[in-house]
């Protein structure tokens, strides 16, 4: 009898699911966009039903396209974005959109709030760097100014919990779904009972962490089974966070292991065997998807939503592949031009979230391939600098390898080994934190023996890509000239902006 399991990912803007075969592998792969909705300037915001919308015609895909009988589907996992939660009443239903983590509404309140607390002891707690747009200021900012939803407001959860709400019945996180929420304490693992006392925010509202990424959440209930097409009793595993998530897709469960994904954000992921703590709060330190493994992270705002931004506003409908390739016919340095991938400000290694997006030394000769390969450029310009910073907080890296949709690109992948001056890996599945969660679901149905038997059975080899000697002797000068014209940049005092109607 052949036993498949399906795993989806709930991005920023994208749900990517995948349906994986003890035996062949990956059989079939799917996306279902979903919109980004900004009611007014700097807000960002995630209507819940377009997960689970997704989620349905996902799976409905997969099955049709794979040529699967819902019998033979045997689990089914899902992990997300850990920086966001959703409101919800008492019927499990949304109160209000999940504010994203990119959203930028009151500023002055979020830094007041970090600023009364103390960053400091904040960092110390969390283990993570207090940055705009993560779950506590979005719950105190709700709590403030939707006093209606508040009021009715029984839990808040990520968006892989809310789905596996509606799936099972049951109101848990994962150890992962704590992380990035600025209400955790890292060296315990669970909520920090001392964050939400000072905040006014109820602990009731926040799940009980009960079920590892890899363990049996719950089995699928009769009516969203109907919605899926799938069986009900259906094993649903417990799930985790969208980068944990994303390493075990890429094979990559050891010490040292560097992961790099670029969707809205660039995350770096490193590898430890135990929790290392880093008191400036630059890496975040959370546990893995997979036992006794540690993950160090870095999270760097804005990369993938520049690019978005420029292809959708300026690219002329014309498509990712067809520009990067535009730009690949240009020499290295873009003919002097430079980008910084700012659109929603910057994290690490300055933490400046009112910086913008600038183009410098424009110039009439330049064409749109010159800004697609500046824009590259200006992502992989900010490697080097966090490489070292890794390295300088007590980490080794043994091997770089690259995920999410920028793993597709032969040519952006030769410029961040040409850059870096390093071994860059690319995966050759673009949907890794799908693929992770489809991982999860197997070992909990014991469709594989553990994770690293799964690996074997479902993760390919990954591309290797070597530096160029010319080419990075090249890109050290340049990259001097980018990180002096950076300063400039982000030194440049906000725009006045209002809302808007």
């Amino acid at each position: 009898m052949t036993r498949v399991v399906i795993g989806a990912d709930i991005g920023s803007s994208t749900l990517k699911a995948v349906v994986v075969c003890e035996e062949r592998g990956i059989l079939a792969v799917d996306e279902r966009p979903y919109p980004m909705l900004r009611p007014h300037p700097g807000w960002a915001e995630n209507d819940a039903e377009h997960w689970w919308t997704a989620l349905v015609d996902a799976v409905a895909n997969l099955l049709d396209a794979s040529g699967t009988p819902a019998r033979d589907v045997k689990a089914l996992c899902v992990s997300s974005q850990r920086d966001i939660a959703v409101l919800m009443d008492g019927d499990g239903q949304p109160l209000s959109h999940c504010i994203h983590w990119t959203d930028r509404r009151d500023p002055e309140e979020t830094a007041a709030l970090y600023e009364t607390l103390g960053m400091d002891w904040l960092i110390d707690t969390s283990g993570t760097l207090p940055i705009p747009g993560l779950i506590l200021p979005n719950l105190v900012w709700s709590k403030r100014h939707l006093p209606e939803a508040w009021a009715n407001a029984k839990c808040a959860l990520t968006p892989k919990d809310f789905i596996g709400l509606r799936l099972t019945g049951v109101r848990n996180t994962d150890p992962t779904g704590t992380t990035r929420s600025i209400l955790s304490d890292w060296r315990t693992g669970g909520w920090s009972d001392e964050i939400c006392s000072r905040t006014g925010i109820d602990r009731e509202l926040l799940p009980n962490i009960e079920c590892a990424a890899w363990q049996v959440k719950g089995e699928l209930l009769a009516e969203p089974a109907a919605q899926l097409g799938l069986l009900p009793g259906t094993i649903i595993a417990g799930g985790g966070g969208d980068d944990q998530s994303a390493m075990l897709g890429c094979g990559l469960i050891d010490a040292g292991d560097l992961s790099i994904g670029c969707s809205s954000s660039t995350s770096l992921r490193i590898i430890a065997t135990e929790p290392v703590f880093d008191e400036t709060g630059m890496i975040g330190v959370c546990p893995h998807v997979v036992p006794d493994r540690y993950i160090g992270e870095i999270v760097v705002t804005g990369p993938g939503t520049s690019l978005r931004w420029f292809r959708e506003t300026l690219g002329a409908d014309t498509d990712f592949e067809s520009l990067i390739a535009e730009a690949g016919a240009l020499d290295a340095g873009s003919d002097g031009l430079l980008a910084f991938p700012y659109l929603e400000g910057t994290t690490v290694p300055v933490q400046r979230p009112n910086a913008r997006a600038a183009f410098l030394r424009v110039d009439a000769y330049h064409q749109r391939a010159h800004f697609t390969r500046s824009l590259l450029e200006g992502v992989a310009y900010q490697y080097p600098r966090l490489f070292q910073i890794i390295e300088e907080r007590g980490h080794s890296i043994a091997r770089i390898t690259l995920s999410d949709g920028e793993a597709r690109s032969a040519i952006w992948n030769q410029i961040k080994a040409d850059v870096t001056g390093r071994e860059i890996r690319a995966t050759t599945v673009a949907e890794a934190p799908a693929v992770g969660s489809a991982i999860n679901a197997g070992v909990a149905a014991g469709v594989f023996a553990n994770h690293r038997a799964a690996i074997e059975a479902v993760v390919k080899p990954a591309v290797v890509y070597s530096p160029d000697a010319v080419a990075h002797e090249r890109y050290r000068e340049l990259l001097r000239e980018w990180e002096q014209a950076s300063e400039i940049v982000l030194a440049i005092p906000p725009a006045r902006r209002g809302r808007g109607a």
